[in-house]
Formats: C-alpha cells, structure tokens, sequence
C-alpha cells in the first residue's frame, strides 16, 4: 500500500475483516440480513469508513466495508 501511495498508483485491495474493522459493520449487517429475509435474494450492503491498524500501518486508509447475505445464509468472510 505504502508503495503505491508513494508512487501515485491508484489500488483496491481485499482482505478478511478484523475484530477492529467488524466492531464498525454490525448494524450494515443486520440491514443486509433483513433484505435478504424481505426479497429471498442475496443481500449487500456496503460502508465506507476510515481505518488504521495500531502497528503496520503508517496512517489512515479509506476502506468499503461489505457485508453480504446469500440467498442460502450468511457470508461471513464478506463482514
């Protein structure tokens, strides 16, 4: 991250939640539970916050948090 923020290259990066990040979602995921239940359809509902982890990380990125319910239960490696 720190290289492409210093070379001015744009990315995207994907990566499992963490107790820090999940701690920011619960109410995007009872949201994405409750369309799911209304339409029986895959639900997703996304969140966009500012997050720093407390050590390897030089500062504050901007993350989309995405919390996804499939039509046949919940996706938890999305939260």
């Amino acid at each position: 991250m720190a290289w492409c923020e210093n070379h001015a290259v744009d990315y995207v990066l994907g990566w499992r939640a963490t107790r820090g990040c999940d701690a920011r979602s619960p109410v995007r995921c009872a949201k994405a539970k409750r369309e799911q239940q209304r339409t029986g359809n895959a639900a997703r509902v996304f969140r966009e916050f500012f997050y720093r982890t407390r050590s390897s990380w030089s500062r504050s990125r901007r993350v989309v948090a995405k919390a996804s319910i499939l039509a046949k239960g919940e996706n938890p490696a999305s939260w």
